[in-house]
């Protein structure tokens, strides 16, 4: 439930600029833009990714319906109550409903009878880092200049999606590619050497939300080498590079962008929000739309649909480049800026749409083996 409703806020989000841009009597969209495609749309995929993978990584039960329920109804009525231009409250209820999530999964974290991989351990710092991010930002809302609002926003606009996305990623192409792992029995007992992997992982989330806090306080050149060079580092220590498959293929052009995209910002910082939007719409974007069509698909018995390219999908990451190429570059070009803008936000929605067309249809449909 929570793919096509998040794809759904998403698409919300995108809309705002050309409402405004078109005369449509909104507010300047740039907070709850923000706010929307981070808290509605993001969320909501990692809300539906660890709350199916959660349970089955950990052989326990899955979340029961009171519990999905309620963090269904926090999170869309945050992203309402960010449309109707009350950030402070949905800032508020997304806390609420954060919490609410980290304590749903803890709870199968304590029933597990399987351990999660240890790169998990950067899911956990995301969710902590979404945590402190909201609750600095929904503090310091009217001084959104202040130090505490900076990195709370950096917290939450970026670290709440990085570092889960950098956690799960070495996982989940290993599973694409039917890469061997380590046949090991399930226990809830930690494996040998896990902590010492997950102490790897964690050390990497905590440099890059320290990165933030130098560019805050003045060494932003330095924060931001430091945060491209641990996810660089991080990735060529984790990420299996071999085995092709199309879908793989998609989810490393979505990480490796991530990575430029912050390599770009410590190049340029003059064009940092330019430089983010390579982050955010090739990167997070393509993440989550790769990540979920496994999930659908799996979870619908459609394997066999993953064997092979899938012409929409391709579509899909065309227009996804497009607009990133149009934001990034609209910073470059203030005469016809507007015109990049509204371009950027057709190409994602179309890309949008064109996903959910053709995914969205078969989270209906249930795996015959369950």
């Amino acid at each position: 439930i929570f793919f096509p409703v998040g794809l759904l806020l998403g698409m919300a989000g995108v809309l705002l600029w050309p409402l405004f841009y078109l005369g449509a009597s909104i507010a300047y969209p740039s907070v709850a833009h923000a706010r929307i495609m981070i808290e509605g749309f993001m969320a909501s995929f990692i809300f539906g990714f660890l709350g199916t993978a959660g349970p089955r990584l950990t052989s326990t039960r899955p979340f029961a319906l009171p519990e999905t329920a309620a963090i269904f109804t926090l999170d869309l009525l945050a992203a309402g109550l960010h449309l109707g231009g009350a950030h402070r409250a949905g800032d508020i209820c997304f806390l609420g409903c954060l919490l609410f999530f980290v304590r749903t999964i803890g709870i199968r974290f304590y029933e597990r009878k399987d351990c999660p991989p240890p790169n998990f351990a950067l899911v956990a710092l995301g969710l902590l880092s979404g945590i402190g991010g909201t609750v600095l930002v929904a503090y310091a809302e009217t001084a959104q200049y202040s130090r505490g609002y900076q990195f709370g926003s950096a917290l939450l606009n970026q670290c709440f999606v990085l570092l889960p996305s950098l956690g799960v990623a070495p996982f989940f192409l290993e599973r694409l590619l039917d890469l061997p792992r380590p046949d090991l029995p399930e226990s809830r007992a930690f494996p040998p050497g896990w902590f010492a992997q997950a102490a790897v992982a964690a050390t990497i989330g905590i440099v890059i939300a320290g990165s933030f806090l130098l560019e805050i306080f003045g060494f932003g050149e330095i924060g931001a080498w430091t945060r491209s060079a641990a996810i660089v580092i991080y990735l060529a220590a984790k990420m299996p590079f071999r085995g092709r498959n199309f879908l793989a293929n998609c989810l490393r052009v979505g990480i490796i962008t991530t990575a430029i995209g912050f390599t770009v910002v410590a190049f340029f910082p003059g064009y940092r929000v330019g430089a983010l939007h390579i982050v955010f719409i090739t990167g997070f974007t393509l993440i989550a739309f790769a990540v979920a069509i496994r999930v659908v698909f799996g979870h619908g018995g459609r394997t066999d649909l993953l064997q092979k390219p899938l012409l929409f999908f391709i579509a899909t990451v065309v227009l996804l480049f497009l607009a990133m190429i149009s934001r990034f570059t609209a910073d470059l070009t203030p005469g016809v800026r507007i015109l990049h803008l509204l371009s950027a936000a057709i190409c994602w929605l179309v890309a949008a749409f064109i996903w959910m067309v053709k995914v969205i249809p078969k989270v209906a449909t249930a795996d015959p083996e369950d």
